[in-house]
């Protein structure tokens, strides 16, 4: 189940030359960061683009499905802004690239889509909150009936299997203490999700909706509100509950009141694509799952990479954030999401 996430090796010098020849662009180049794969944001005469270096073990079906979906929520208008592939000088969307030391990358050309990352606003308002939650919504309900093989791979952030993977990379924390919470989290996610598993709908998820893949504007008309959501990678076919869960996880960081801000996701998913009984029962132990997947596979990703900053970004919160939950009755947390789902 363990997955590579060393960074594709390609300087600034050789990544422009690979897109003046793949893409016939040229202009500035600025590293962008990334958990797997090596991207950056281009600067052309004819407006901005982003590339992106896949990670070596990275299949080129994902890589298609991903174009695919990309293809069929422009084609639903689920939001304002999304990114569209850009085809190459060969008329191809997916190129392959050699590194100096011989590995090959699948490299792709996507559109830049224009707003601020949700991780660089200070302030969640409920209104904006419950837009991402409406926004996750309206994508998972364009995707229900999409099929693609890619999807059906093992994962590391995959919920279903988030049991398996706290147990491979448990051992890398720190101390004591953090395995001892982590475990009091895996003790209540076997007693009260994996009897209702069988109740819970399967369907294609985002599965990453994090501060810094949500995209925000801001007008007079509409005020703060998501423009757009990025980085398809980890999406999978999966529980569809884990998807506000997830989502609910990120925007509960930092905050004085943190179960506010997932009754705010959770309100906007639900009033586009309700959630049954059984789905809202396990919500809250989904947001303290996908925080103890965090800080264990962030403990892996940091021994295989530790100059890669990016990669720690959320370990701090998520674990100010899991000492806070394990506070919190279970019970409690879920009478406060059943109401605002009615």
């Amino acid at each position: 189940m363990t997955e590579t996430c060393i960074l594709p090796d390609f300087t600034t010098g050789q990544t422009a030359e690979i897109i003046e020849r793949l893409y016939g662009l040229g202009g500035t180049l600025r590293v962008l960061n990334g958990e797997r794969d090596l991207n950056f944001l281009l600067h052309a005469e004819n407006g901005q683009y982003v590339f992106k270096i896949a990670n070596q073990d990275e299949p080129y079906g994902m890589l298609e499905c991903q174009h695919q979906v990309l293809q069929r929520l422009q084609e639903h208008k689920v939001m304002p802004q999304l990114a569209s592939s850009i085809e190459s000088v060969n008329g191809r969307v997916i190129e392959v690239i050699i590194s100096e030391s011989g590995i090959h990358h699948y490299c792709r050309m996507l559109s830049y889509v224009e707003g601020q990352l949700l991780s660089s606003i200070n302030h969640h308002n409920p209104e904006l909150l419950e837009d991402l939650g409406k926004t996750l919504a309206q994508i998972d309900l364009s995707l229900q009936g999409f099929t693609h093989e890619a999807l059906d791979r093992p994962l590391l952030w995959n919920m279903s299997d988030a049991l398996t993977t706290l147990e491979e990379f448990k051992p890398l924390l720190a101390s004591d203490e953090r395995r001892i919470l982590i475990e009091y989290f895996e003790s209540h996610f076997r007693d009260r999700v994996l009897p209702l598993a069988r109740d819970l709908r399967e369907g294609v998820i985002h599965n990453d909706a994090n501060d810094n893949n949500v995209l925000v504007g801001d007008d007079r008309s509409l005020g703060q509100h998501v423009t757009s959501i990025i980085d398809f990678g980890d999406m999978m076919y999966s529980w569809i509950a884990a998807e506000p869960a997830i989502a609910a996880a990120y925007a509960m960081l930092g905050k004085e009141e943190p179960l506010d801000a997932a009754v705010a996701v959770i309100k906007g998913y639900h009033a586009q694509l309700p959630l049954n009984e059984a789905e809202v029962s396990v919500l809250f132990d989904f947001i303290c799952m996908r925080l103890c997947m965090s800080v264990c596979i962030c403990a892996y990703q940091q021994s295989l990479e530790p100059g890669n900053k990016y990669l720690s970004i959320s370990e701090k919160p998520a674990w100010t954030l899991l000492e806070i939950l394990r506070d919190v009755i279970p019970e409690h947390a879920t009478d406060l999401f059943r109401k605002v789902c009615n």
